[in-house]
């Protein structure tokens, strides 16, 4: 069996595509990015086992952004408060945090838009077991959406 790159990338496209929508904007470069940041703040937060089973259900185009730049930690990091999953959420964006997150509440909306558009490619179960990792504060708030 060959590889499907155009398949990848077609299927990539189409999660970003799905983001966007939920960011209600056009703008997918600014939709990746959030998707992006979103991953990176994420498996900050989960133990090498538990991101192997929350990428194995994930496209595989959307698979390389989640590992791109990985430095694997056998210790993540644990966070307590909501506050400090927007924080490094906005830090995974850099210089382009500055045009992204530009009015009260955004990084919210590109946690919320990740995890709905997450939600429809990965089960529920394993959904609930990657919220687990987060602050309850969101936790409740995104469990709430899907």
């Amino acid at each position: 069996m060959g590889l499907r790159f155009d398949d990848y990338a077609t299927k990539g496209k189409a999660f970003v595509a799905e983001v966007a929508r939920e960011l209600k904007t056009d703008d997918t470069d600014r939709a990746g990015r959030m998707l992006r940041c979103v991953l990176r703040a994420l498996r900050n937060r989960l133990t090498v086992e538990e991101s192997f089973q929350f990428l194995s259900q994930l496209p595989m185009a959307i698979k390389a952004v989640y590992v791109d730049g990985w430095k694997v930690r056998m210790n993540p990091s644990k966070i307590k408060h909501i506050e400090d999953f927007r924080t490094e959420v906005m830090k995974e964006d850099d210089f382009a945090a500055l045009k992204d997150f530009v009015y009260e509440g955004a990084v919210d909306d590109a946690i919320k838009a990740v995890f709905k558009v997450l939600s429809r490619h990965v089960t529920p179960a394993e959904i609930h077991h990657v919220l687990s990792s987060l602050p309850a504060e969101i936790r409740y708030e995104l469990e709430g959406e899907g």
